[in-house]
């Protein structure tokens, strides 16, 4: 397993077409849990709605296009039908109890720029399973949003917020560092996407990705 880190390991199975990357658990002890911060004018949250799947499953498809996430888990994002496949077996309890009072959906002006989707594991155990926000909505609002959603589960008795994350996406490996997660463990994963998946470069303009789905 420990091969599975070298970087010329790594470079020598992307030749063959094949991706590996380390994600790494963490989990936040909402005891923690400090400051709510507001969302600027003209923003809003709203609980989930299935109304809106197919948009956003089109929001994340957008969302992790050209990301590493997007090749890891290419079943999912190839295709926006994927990432509503995604959004359906979470529904459907793949990443525990789907929770649509804490999964938000973030709103600018009436349009929709933004989710967080939550589950959960146990009655003392919450679960991020993912969270997207538009580029252009960015500067507190993908952190506003999930904090709220993590007051959300403190207010209702859970005691701890689990997630994953790929190592290689430090930005989002910070802001929850910041919030007060805890790494809980590192696993990799191995995946063969398709070879379109290996040319891309960026994201489409509208849509960053801020980490994957859990752990399969």
């Amino acid at each position: 397993m420990h091969l599975l880190r070298l970087p010329a390991v790594t470079e020598c199975l992307e030749r063959f077409g094949v991706v590996c990357r380390w994600r790494t658990g963490m989990t936040l002890d909402l005891r923690r849990l400090s400051g709510c911060p507001s969302l600027p004018a003209g923003y809003e949250l709203r609980p989930w709605d299935p109304a809106y799947l197919r948009d956003v499953a089109e929001l994340d498809y957008r969302a992790y296009y050209g990301t590493m996430d997007a090749r890891l888990y290419w079943q999912y994002f190839s295709t926006p039908t994927g990432c509503e496949r995604m959004w359906r077996e979470a529904l459907a309890g793949k990443f525990g109890c789907f929770d649509p009072l804490r999964t938000l959906l973030l709103f600018h002006q009436g349009r929709l720029c933004g989710d967080v989707m939550t589950s959960a594991r146990s009655h003392v155990e919450g679960f991020i399973g993912n969270l997207a926000v538009a580029p252009e909505h960015r500067g507190g609002t993908g952190s506003a949003m999930l904090i709220r959603s993590l007051w959300g589960f403190r207010e209702a008795g859970f005691e701890r917020v689990s997630l994953a994350v790929t190592l290689e996406n430090q930005h989002a490996y910070q802001l929850y560092d910041r919030i007060g997660f805890m790494k809980s463990g590192e696993f990799p994963v191995v995946a063969r996407p398709p070879a379109e998946t290996m040319t891309w470069q960026a994201a489409p303009p509208g849509i960053e990705a801020r980490i994957g789905p859990g752990r399969k």
